[in-house]
């Protein structure tokens, strides 16, 4: 069971959230659900002073709209633009779990990946929790013991939660990757006196879903100058990294796999803790929908607001794609 709230929230984690245009916009049921779930199942909220940083992505202007690649038409861009009113509004005047978020705008796309790398730049806790605005908590998740073995475990440098896809990752991969000279890759489960019923799953490949890492694992292997590979702008981390990390560990066995750190853990229910809340199909979308546990913002509710047209400006612009002076110019406002 996941304790209610994280200890030391507020000076150990921050949660960085990306989000981007999609087909069920101008409705904010997605993220508004998203952000629900890490507060009620994961503890984690600005209400016990945990900073919440949610990104909003650029956009490419065409006369189709291609959500998955940021590219929108004239209506596609208006509706996206209409949602950054109502997330500004949510952020500033509601009393729901959004409130209090830092909001960043970005004027070119730039794809989760760098979208990601623009939040970084303003982290000062040791740990970020990373959250996509289609990727929901699904049960209670024991935030705090990941906390405590990440404090004490050093060698764990990301800690994700497990989706349909990743439950018994190590299962799964036995038998399906090999190394070069034919041997079966065999990852060994990690577990904790102190946190009986909880292992840690050796992760063969980097997954973008919601997990737990270092800040300075993506300050410096992820985008840093000792990095371990470039992250293409427009690009999903996971599409280039897993396969640089499959690589070397076919190359080079299981031990390859100790210089990412990457992990999941698992705990005795044995069923995933996250999942999947497909943006791009209204049915999945809509309010009475069963992906959404937590109460969200309907139609009616928003007609019975106050007029947010135009709210959305007042969102901090970032121009260009960043770079690491970003940061050192972010941190140095903090110590004036």
């Amino acid at each position: 069971m996941a304790d209610e709230h994280v200890r030391d929230a507020q000076s150990r984690v921050t949660i960085l959230l990306t989000t981007s245009p999609c087909v069920a916009h101008p409705e904010t049921t997605l993220i508004e659900e998203v952000v629900a779930s890490i507060a009620a199942k994961g503890g984690l909220s600005t209400a016990v002073g945990c900073r919440l940083i949610i990104v909003c992505d650029g956009v490419k202007r065409r006369d189709e709209n291609k959500f998955r690649s940021g590219v929108v038409n004239e209506v596609g861009k208006r509706r996206y633009e209409e949602y950054l009113d109502r997330l500004a509004w949510l952020a500033n005047e509601s009393d729901g779990p959004i409130r209090g978020a830092e909001l960043i705008r970005l004027e070119e796309r730039h794809g989760f990946g760098h979208a990601l790398k623009r939040a970084l730049m303003r982290v000062t806790t040791p740990y970020v929790l990373v959250a996509q605005h289609d990727r929901a908590f699904t049960r209670k998740v024991p935030m705090n013991v990941v906390l405590d073995i990440m404090d004490h475990d050093l060698e764990v440098s990301y800690c994700g939660f497990p989706t349909s896809t990743t439950l018994s990752h190590d299962i799964r991969v036995v038998g399906r990757v090999f190394g070069r000279n034919g041997t079966k890759i065999c990852p060994t489960r990690r577990s904790y006196p102190s946190h009986p019923g909880i292992e840690l799953v050796p992760l063969l490949q980097f997954y973008d879903s919601m997990h737990v890492a270092r800040t300075s694992f993506f300050l410096e292997k992820v985008f840093g100058k000792r990095r371990f590979i470039n992250i293409s702008i427009g690009s999903f981390i996971e599409d280039q990294l897993s396969q640089l990390m499959l690589s070397l560990i076919r190359d080079q066995g299981i031990e390859a796999h100790a210089q990412f750190g990457t992990f999941i853990i698992e705990d005795e229910v044995n069923i995933p803790m996250a999942g999947h809340i497909d943006g791009h199909d209204p049915r999945n979308t809509a309010p009475e929908s069963t992906k959404f546990a937590h109460v969200t913002s309907s139609a009616e509710d928003w007609r019975s607001r106050p007029n947010v047209h135009g709210l959305g400006d007042s969102i901090e612009r970032l121009d260009g794609f960043g770079h690491f002076t970003e940061r050192f110019r972010y941190l140095e406002r903090l110590r004036l």
